[in-house]
């Protein structure tokens, strides 16, 4: 039984992570397709395609982007941290530091850009 729950342990220890990076693939690249095709069918029609359609396919830049995307890290990494830390066994906590580095550099960018624009 013991060797069971270890077994299912590692399956869902190492088979989680690699889901959510399937699934995250999967569905923005759909979102993508879906894009592309509404692009496609305008051109079919005879419609002009303008610049502004097209900055709908580029992924956001700029603070505001630079600032959700360091949020949302922190928000994953943090808890992750300390969550790592309670299991008390040994230093895998320090896995968790590398979402909350992450999120601090996106702040960190989100930063410089504001100054810049000032």
């Amino acid at each position: 039984m013991e060797a069971l729950i270890a077994i299912t342990g590692i399956i869902f220890g190492v088979g989680a992570p690699v889901l959510v990076i399937f699934l995250f693939l999967l569905y923005s690249g759909k979102r993508t397709t879906k894009k592309l095709d509404t692009l496609v069918k305008i051109v079919e029609l005879g419609g002009k395609v303008e610049p502004e359609m097209l900055e709908m396919l580029n992924e956001p830049i700029g603070p505001d982007a630079d600032l959700r995307k360091g949020l949302i890290w922190l928000a994953v990494g943090i808890p992750l941290t300390l969550g790592l830390m309670m299991t008390g066994e040994g230093a895998p906590w320090v896995f968790g530091l590398i979402p909350v580095f992450v999120g601090a550099a996106y702040l960190i960018l989100m930063k410089i850009a504001v100054n810049k624009k000032e």
